[in-house]
């Protein structure tokens, strides 16, 4: 009686934790991201991920994308936080390490969906906006046994002088060349400290400092996030799957 018992409650835990993964999940038509991009003219702008979440209800796990939107109207930097906004699960695992950073941009004309470090794709290097100064800090904020550094500076005529004032962040020309580097050949640039931790994004330490609400409830529900590896996981395997099946049978491959 006892094994059956301990047998019905292993059965039972087990259910639960199979369970989380095949619930559900929310999809939309069209990404709210791109939502914006229909809405916005000619101008200059950047979407940021400002916040995100993993909501469950009873039979669906629903993914949510908070975003700030940056758009520059002839001298005037226009800053607009948007409400709550249901993502798909795919798009969601894609830009998890990308709080705080650029995931959608339209700088100088032309439309990007690679996740950068705000400000690195029209502001920060722009001369119309500022210039390098020597320095004697690293990255980090800490003094780096008097090696001299470039930061940047912004004008005080720039539009982008009080949102940079707000973050109290500095950027340097090595960080930003490494940027550039990185931006040319497709790949999203993190960074990183002297201390080999990421310098944007959500693995790094300006986020976690700067965004407590958002690592207390991820910290809160982290069987949420576990799963997400586990079903974005099993969607790339029967994607994988699928596309070998018809690879075989004739069909054309990317």
């Amino acid at each position: 009686m006892t094994k059956r018992l301990i047998y019905a409650t292993v059965i039972s835990l087990l259910a639960l934790s199979c369970g989380n993964t095949d619930k559900d999940v929310k999809k939309v038509t069209v990404e709210p991201s791109q939502a914006i991009l229909k809405n916005i003219s000619n101008n200059d702008f950047s979407v940021i991920l400002d916040d995100m979440t993993i909501e469950e209800t009873e039979n669906q796990i629903i993914h949510k994308h908070k975003y700030k939107v940056l758009e520059l109207k002839k001298d005037s930097l226009y800053s607009t936080k948007k409400d709550w906004a249901v993502v798909n699960q795919d798009f969601f695992s894609s830009h998890k390490n990308d709080l705080g950073m650029e995931i959608l941009s339209r700088h100088n004309g032309k439309i990007s969906t690679l996740a950068q470090p705000e400000g690195y794709g029209w502001a920060i290097g722009n001369t119309a906006h500022g210039e390098w100064e020597e320095t004697t800090q690293d990255s980090t904020g800490n003094n780096n046994s008097g090696t001299s550094q470039r930061r940047w500076r912004t004008h005080s005529t720039s539009p982008f002088f009080w949102l940079w004032l707000g973050s109290r962040r500095s950027f340097f020309r090595s960080d930003y060349n490494n940027y550039r580097s990185y931006n040319t050949t497709g790949r999203s640039y993190y960074g990183q400290n002297s201390n080999n931790t990421y310098a944007h994004g959500t693995r790094s330490n300006y986020q976690k400092k700067n965004r407590p609400s958002f690592f207390s409830r991820k910290s809160k529900n982290s069987s949420r996030w576990n799963n997400l590896e586990k079903r974005t996981s099993r969607s790339s395997s029967r994607y994988k799957s699928g596309s070998s099946t018809r690879s075989r049978s004739g069909g054309t491959g990317k």
